[in-house]
């Protein structure tokens, strides 16, 4: 049963104006093609313990487990994520969250 997942990123931009207009105006609409919600998005992230990373702070949701892996590693988002990771910034720190509680 497929169950909601949450992406948490964190990266350093170089240049927000850049960013904008290069990722983020080509990134929504894949993001929609598999289903995922932007949540969340902020220059004005609040660190409450251990040690921040970058500028930028971004919370996705997705329906299930596979549509996040399959936004991630699709065609449409691959030059995306190259250009993001290879000139638009500076590092990126990237989770996946489970929607439900685990045991430990």
């Amino acid at each position: 049963m497929a169950s909601t997942v949450y992406i948490f990123g964190q990266m350093a931009v170089k240049s927000y104006e850049d960013y904008f207009t290069q990722y983020g105006s080509p990134f929504l609409p894949i993001l929609q093609k598999f289903q995922g919600t932007l949540l969340a998005a902020t220059k004005n992230g609040r660190t409450l313990e251990g040690e921040a990373f970058g500028n930028w702070t971004v919370l996705m949701q997705f329906p299930s487990k596979e549509m996040a892996y399959g936004f991630v590693t699709s065609e449409e988002y691959a030059p995306l994520m190259e250009l993001r990771v290879n000139q638009l910034t500076d590092g990126t720190h990237a989770v996946l969250i489970p929607g439900e509680i685990t045991a430990m």
